[in-house]
């Protein structure tokens, strides 16, 4: 077994997608090899992936999770990517951009002359002005959501980060260079436009709209704010590049045009086979392989298909000590790469009114029973001898101000053993005389999360809760349902920005799936993300730690450990730390035959 380990670079904030080890296993179909392959390289390469892409359009609250970023890696393009440094990199084979003043902020962009979609299609402003509209939360739908009384936006985005402080870019139909002002200063104002646009060309056609004029029709309908013409453009874009659940076949491909280096071909059972993009533009990150092969295996059988030749390279989402002793008894057939990651495991609470953690004493009796320096003696160093209990939410232990910002947070700091005492104590206090039931979610393809469940059972009814483990196969899509669980333990990817975070934690934020409120941290936030001196964000930070443990807002439990696995007859892998994933520069992968 070749081995490397690699550090990452110290990154400043955890960001917004989903990560756990759920899945269903999946085909192994094989594409031939081409004829005359140069360099007699192989023309498919496999890729195990933990669950199933769940759509075509990954910015929607329902579908932000990294399955389909490892597939939007190779589909999409934009300014800016993160590399393996888990810092940004500018594409300027898509566009460049330009900070033109500071006051107020203003970027100038620029689409490259030959960017087009896979269906030839121009890449041009009516996709960029369908972005904001979808990420700006500017277009109210008239209806009031049921459990915040505000009410809803026609776009069902993951997060308004950004595109919230941004105005309307300004730009004409077919414009292939366009402004955009911001209201106030925005922290990660460089990394805003890397999330992915969408063909508004579908979109307005699917909504009966007309894309001749490069869109004119759709941007009238958002530069005047007209309500019913965006009303199936929106519902579109929501739901409408939806996959069937657990990915048996796609959509017509035709609604499915590609921006990146490959496009969609086909699926099968939880199997999608991507192509080269014969559209695509670009030298520097054009596809190297022809046929790129996700196949959705669950992580404990990831190992074995690897061995078995059925996939080329893994990255089981949550590693454990087994598939880190599996890999090693491989030989000298496969790569492993371990290093330092920016996900980390943690455990939201439901805390609306009349829930069962509305009351901070509650939070705080769970938080104190659950044995989180048990999980990383069982979970997290038989792989990554490093590990240890995390306590913070924004920096992780390997981080280099870590130790800075905990020092500054006393009530964040603890070593993560279980005090059954002080957890009755706490429910004492909080006048419970019953057990407090507790429903706690997970996902139900993930023994690793079932045995943390099992742990913080047999803690936490010691103390006074009743335990019951809630296993859901399509645990992600009830998140957002008030009432669905009381408590569930998933994993955040990070992204290595300052604010990106921001919607998981202020009230009423797109990912603030506990309804969890507090005026401190919103005006803490609302400080953080207007902030564009980077010496001030260690001092906020700290600030927010310090509230966010007061108030107990979650238990967060441990930075998970990074494994890939892959045969050494692949070139070109490189582990990268953020929510993009492995397949960050997958279209630069060779395999020899």
């Amino acid at each position: 077994m070749r081995n490397k380990r690699t550090m990452t670079l110290a990154a400043l904030s955890i960001g917004a997608l989903m990560l756990s080890a759920c899945g269903s296993a999946g085909g192994t179909a094989e594409t031939p090899a081409s004829e005359g392959a140069e360099e007699n390289l192989a023309s498919t390469i496999n890729i195990a992936i933990s669950q199933a892409p769940t759509a075509y359009n990954g910015g929607t609250a329902a579908t932000n999770a990294v399955y389909n970023t490892y597939v939007d890696n190779l589909t999409t393009s934009s300014w800016v990517a993160f590399n393996a440094d888990g810092n940004l990199e500018k594409n300027e084979e898509f566009g460049t951009y330009e900070k033109t003043s500071d006051d107020p902020l203003t970027v100038k962009y620029t689409i490259n002359e030959d960017a087009v979609w896979s269906d030839g299609t121009a890449i041009d402003f009516d996709d960029v002005l369908l972005q904001w509209a979808a990420f700006s939360g500017t277009h109210p739908s008239g209806e009031t959501d049921a459990e915040s009384g505000e009410e809803a936006d026609l776009f069902l985005a993951s997060s308004t980060n950004g595109f919230g402080q941004m105005e309307m870019p300004e730009g004409e139909p077919g414009a292939k260079e366009f402004e955009v002002v911001y209201s106030e200063p925005y922290a990660d104002w460089e990394s805003v436009m890397s999330t992915s646009l969408m063909p508004a060309h579908i979109a307005a056609e699917q909504a009966g709209l007309s894309a001749d004029g490069d869109g004119a029709e759709l941007i009238e309908a958002i530069q005047s704010d007209d309500t019913e013409t965006l009303t199936p453009v929106a519902e579109f874009w929501n739901t409408g590049w939806n996959y069937e659940a657990d990915l048996p076949t796609l959509p017509d491909t035709e609604l499915l045009p590609s921006s990146g280096p490959y496009k969609l071909d086909n699926a099968t059972n939880g199997t999608l086979t991507l192509v080269k993009n014969d559209q695509y533009w670009g030298e520097e990150r054009a596809g190297k392989t022809d046929t790129i092969v996700f196949k959705t295996i669950v992580d404990e059988e990831a190992v074995q298909a690897l061995q078995n030749g059925d996939v080329d390279i893994i990255e089981p989402s949550s590693p454990t000590v087994d598939t880190k002793t599996a890999l090693e008894q491989i030989g000298e057939t496969v790569t492993v790469d371990t290093g330092q990651s920016l996900t980390f495991s943690h455990v939201d609470l439901d805390q609306r009114p009349g829930a069962v953690f509305e009351d901070l004493k509650v939070r705080q009796a769970f938080a104190a029973c659950i044995p989180r320096a048990d999980m990383v003696d069982k979970f997290v160093t038989p792989v990554d001898p490093s590990g240890s209990v995390l306590n913070l939410h924004e920096y992780q232990p390997a981080q280099a101000d870590y130790e800075t910002v905990l020092d500054g947070a006393p009530a964040a700091q603890g070593d993560g053993v279980a005090d059954i005492e002080k957890a009755k104590s706490l429910l004492e206090e909080a006048g419970k005389t019953e057990p407090v039931k507790v429903s706690m979610m997970f996902a139900s393809t993930s023994q690793l999360r079932a045995d943390q469940v099992a742990l913080v059972k047999d803690s936490c009814d010691q103390a006074g809760f009743e335990i019951t483990p809630q296993p859901e196969a399509e645990w992600s899509a009830k998140l957002s349902q008030p009432g669905a669980w009381d408590a569930v333990v998933f994993g955040w990817a990070g992204s290595g920005l300052v604010a990106s975070g921001e919607s998981i934690y202020v009230s009423e934020g797109e990912q603030n799936f506990g309804g969890y409120a507090d005026d401190e941290v919103d005006r803490i936030w609302g400080e953080i993300v207007t902030n564009t001196d980077t010496e001030q964000v260690i001092p906020l930070k700290t600030e927010l730690e310090q509230r966010l443990a007061e108030t107990q807002y979650n238990v967060v439990l441990y930075a998970n450990p990074n494994i890939a696995g892959y045969s050494s007859k692949l070139e070109g892998v490189e582990l990268n730390p953020t929510q993009t994933g492995i397949t960050w520069n997958a279209y630069s992968w060779t395999k020899q035959n």
